[in-house]
């Protein structure tokens, strides 16, 4: 009985070691810096484009950055064309592109969009955001809200 209890134990010490060991050790949480290229536009006219910038930096190399649009009143006013997308690098310039689509004058004012912010009568709220994911599952992001009025 005793010889059965010593070898658990002994058993018990020689496998702690192995699993404490086995233990994964977290990722450096990267430090990541967005800033935006270019202004961001609060008139347009009917036609009219505009490129909207934006640079992702960071201390590690992302699996991925991207740049989104987001509208409080998708399709009307204007159009953003496409999204922006990189892999595997520690920094990005993410380009979007904006275009007056129709007169925004018959447009509600707006409340509490897309976090707090109040937006007049006649402008389409807008936002650009902009993400990295990382490997291990990190993420980082950043919101750039801003009205257009479109005649």
């Amino acid at each position: 009985m005793l010889k059965k209890i010593l070898l658990g134990v002994v058993a018990a010490l020689i496998l702690t070691p192995t699993v404490v060991a086995a233990a994964p050790v977290p990722a450096p949480t990267p430090t990541v810096t967005f800033s935006l290229l270019t202004q961001l536009p609060s008139h347009l006219a009917v036609g009219e484009a505009v490129q909207i910038g934006v640079r992702v930096e960071t201390s590690e190399p992302f699996a991925m950055a991207i740049a989104l649009s987001d509208a409080y009143y998708p399709g009307r006013g204007v159009r953003f064309d496409g999204s922006a997308a990189v892999h595997g690098v520690t920094s990005a310039d993410l380009f979007l592109t904006l275009v007056g689509r129709s007169p925004t004058a018959d447009l509600a004012a707006v409340q509490d969009w897309p976090t707090d912010e109040d937006w007049p009568a006649g402008v389409v709220p807008l936002a650009v955001r902009v993400g990295a994911r990382f490997a291990g599952g990190a993420l980082a992001g950043a919101t750039y809200p801003f009205a257009v009025t479109v005649s």
